[in-house]
């Protein structure tokens, strides 16, 4: 089975081509310039690594979010008309979850934390088998502090838990000066198409697949355009 994975949630982003559980390509292009114009460039040459075509992929994944709205939409956007257009399934992967999945650490308790700007994060709970990555709370957007006090109030101890996220440095003088200060940290690659792609191939095992037109955002955070809207 080939498929093909996008993240597009940040500026580290990545396509990855896995046949059957091996990684075959994996492109993550620096630089500050647009997803718009360079993702279709790097998926080509993705597939060029490989001598496929389009018509060759099974099924496509894609982080659906949470992230950075104009850059999520676009790897939406090309995932959705690429499955359209060949009619394959496609599988949406949470970004905190495909954190999970890079993470070396576990079986156990993993708390993902990604950068939301605006003083704050995007954070979940969730626990690591062996075979499979379990959601334990929802996903949210809160300052750092205040997701950490409910993590606790969720029943979660920091001994317990392992804070892992693609940004740890960001938050050492917060987690410091948290009740999290002695839990495990990890550090994963911001570069997280490969997990999106090996957390599509496990979904998919399990029949959990998307048709195009089904395929949604998770945004977790409200668009400016919703906050600034006011009935009149």
């Amino acid at each position: 089975m080939w498929l093909l994975a996008v993240d597009t949630t940040s500026r580290d982003a990545s396509v990855a081509l896995l046949h059957d559980a091996c990684l075959v390509a994996l492109i993550a292009t620096p630089g500050d310039e647009p997803h718009s114009t360079r993702l279709f460039r790097d998926i080509e040459h993705t597939l060029a690594e490989a001598n496929l075509k389009l018509s060759d992929i099974d099924v496509y994944a894609v982080a659906n979010g949470p992230g950075a709205f104009t850059a999520l939409r676009v790897g939406l956007t090309a995932i959705k008309g690429l499955a359209e257009m060949h009619n394959k399934p496609v599988v949406a992967v949470s970004l905190l979850e495909a954190v999970c999945q890079s993470a070396a650490s576990g079986p156990g308790i993993l708390v993902p934390i990604v950068d939301a700007y605006r003083k704050q994060v995007y954070g979940g709970v969730y626990e690591k088998t062996a075979n499979d990555i379990v959601r334990c709370t929802p996903e949210r957007v809160l300052t750092l502090g205040e997701f950490l006090v409910a993590v606790m109030q969720e029943g979660f101890q920091p001994v317990h838990c392992c804070i892992v996220s693609p940004q740890l440095d960001r938050f050492v003088e917060a987690l410091a000066a948290s009740a999290f200060a002695g839990a495990a940290r990890e550090q994963v690659s911001p570069v997280l198409a490969e997990a999106v792609a090996r957390r599509a191939q496990q979904k998919f095992a399990r029949g959990e697949i998307r048709d195009a037109l089904s395929l949604e955002a998770n945004y977790v955070r409200r668009s400016d355009a919703e906050l600034l809207w006011k009935p009149k």
